[in-house]
């Protein structure tokens, strides 16, 4: 005898502030695991990723995206 298998997807999201200010975002998927990620400076995580200064970080990021395969 089979067991019903979970249908559909889903992948639901909440954000969650520490103590010390930091901001996480938490991804809770449909098997009930939990991934976190922390929110960090995004003109900095460009230059730490390789970026050239560009004018904004909207060009920084796209030039790594475009790289990335």
């Amino acid at each position: 005898m089979l067991k019903d298998k979970r249908e559909g997807t889903a992948l639901a999201f909440k954000t969650f502030i520490a103590a010390d200010g930091t901001r996480y975002l938490v991804f809770k998927s449909l098997e009930g695991s939990f991934h976190v990620f922390a929110e960090v400076e995004a003109k900095q995580a460009a230059r730490d990723c390789g970026a050239t200064e560009l004018a904004n970080t909207r060009q920084m990021w796209e030039s790594l995206w475009d790289k990335q395969q």
